[in-house]
């Protein structure tokens, strides 16, 4: 089983507050919840609940199974919670849900079911009173180099989660394409031909997009061979795709197309009112999804008028004066945005437990209005909206350096690609085409 989900936050110690009350009037429905061994635990779990500004309605689809798990321990004479185990977990939904048949496949009864009782254990780990079931580690017969080699990712390299996981994905592919050749053995005894001849079948083999597949497959080998997992140091080997420096133009969006975008947005929603905060942060300041992910409470300084980019990519943090316009919105998005909420990020989901957003889900905002704008152009996303900004400030004649300063680089040479989109600058320097 999975558990990993966006955790709510529940106090650290057992409440006396009577939360139930919140969602429930019925007697007999609160006798049975304040039942069995985990009776004396619901009414600080539902007021948890309430806390993380979950509906009644969502409160109460998850505090139903609970119910259920609860009886459920009852029938079976469960006492003690440590007798949890994710082997009972899994009986209960068998049993709860052995006659249940979806006719949708995006609807699963069981995950669901699963999903509610996470929330149940969730807060019986924060109040210390269990540690809930986990799954044992699944050993493969790669678990030998790929366990060992995900630590030394996460740990010594310290790459990004998204990164990890395509490194892990290419690298089990890999190992799955030698077969018997995996094996320690003969990984080990591997020649130089046979890998050559493994990487170019993997590769032309696989659907994946061939410039990362490669680094994948490059970092791996290196480790392999700093780690004596082969004989030498196969990096070499991978094919190399050529790539020139700049030689892409930056794809900006042209000013109309942004004031419809501004314009598809209800601000009066909070869902709205933080989508336009978002994107008006994106367009005034030219900063990357993950800065506006990433922006929190203290990086706004009201009395000064001045907000804060921290440091992203080898970088360098940025401190620009707060625009009226990007004030205004972000103050309208904070009337809506949950006081309880012990996040400092700035943007926070609407929906309970109103976690903080990733940089993805901000690019996914840009993509879901310009798409609802009709805006049709390749790279649509937060960083379209980062190219924009610098062709604007490019045609209305800012130095270079005060662009690259805006845009957190740290070397200048970065922001000369967008001097080929200073179309301005060109036409005075092209020469004139010549005549017979």
């Amino acid at each position: 089983m999975s558990w990993v989900m966006r955790k709510p936050f529940y106090p650290s110690a057992p409440s006396d507050e009577k939360g139930l009350e919140y969602f429930y009037i019925d007697r007999r429905a609160l006798a049975d919840f304040r039942r069995g061994p985990l009776g004396g635990y619901f009414d600080g779990f539902a007021a948890g609940l309430k806390q993380n500004g979950y509906a009644n309605k969502t409160a109460c689809i998850i505090l139903g199974p609970c119910c259920v798990f609860n009886a459920f321990l009852i029938e079976r004479g469960i006492k003690d919670l440590a007798a949890i185990s994710d082997a009972l977990v899994g009986e209960f939904l068998a049993a709860y849900l052995g006659e249940v048949r979806s006719t949708c496949s995006r609807y699963r009864p069981r995950d669901n079911c699963l999903a509610h009782l996470k929330h149940l254990f969730l807060y019986l780990e924060a109040i210390k009173v269990m540690a809930f079931p986990r799954p044992a580690p699944v050993i493969t017969k790669h678990s030998w180099l790929l366990d060992p080699y995900a630590v030394h990712l996460r740990e010594e390299r310290i790459v990004a989660l998204v990164t990890f996981k395509r490194h892990i994905a290419h690298t089990t592919a890999f190992l799955e394409s030698l077969k018997g050749d995996a094996q320690r053995s003969r990984l080990r005894d591997m020649r130089a031909e046979q890998m050559e001849s493994h990487l170019r079948r993997f590769i032309q083999g696989s659907s994946d997009n061939t410039a990362s597949l490669s680094s994948s497959l490059r970092v791996f080998l290196a480790y392999c061979a700093r780690h004596g997992h082969t004989q030498r140091d196969f990096t070499g080997l991978v094919p190399r795709q050529r790539l020139y420096r700049h030689a892409s133009l930056p794809r900006g969006v042209d000013d109309s197309s942004l004031e419809r975008v501004l314009a598809m947005i209800d601000k009066q929603t909070p869902n709205g009112a933080r989508d336009y905060a978002i994107i008006l942060v994106l367009m005034a300041y030219g900063v990357r999804a993950v800065s506006a992910a990433h922006l929190s409470l203290e990086d706004l300084d009201w009395p000064q008028a001045k907000i804060r980019f921290r440091a992203q990519k080898g970088g360098k943090e940025v401190l620009v004066p707060l625009l009226d316009a990007v004030g205004e919105a972000i103050i309208q998005w904070l009337r809506h945005r949950d006081p309880r909420t012990p996040y400092r990020e700035v943007f926070l989901s609407t929906k309970a437990p109103h976690g903080s957003l990733s940089s993805m889900a901000v690019s996914n905002v840009v993509k879901h209005y310009m798409l609802k704008a009709g805006v049709h152009q390749p790279g649509r996303g937060a960083h379209s909206l980062r190219h924009s900004w610098a062709i604007r400030a490019l045609e209305h004649d800012q130095p270079i350096k005060a662009i690259a300063d805006v845009l957190g680089h740290r070397y200048i040479d970065t922001t000369y690609i967008y001097a080929k989109a200073d179309l301005k600058t060109l036409r005075q320097v092209a020469m004139p085409w010549p005549r017979r």
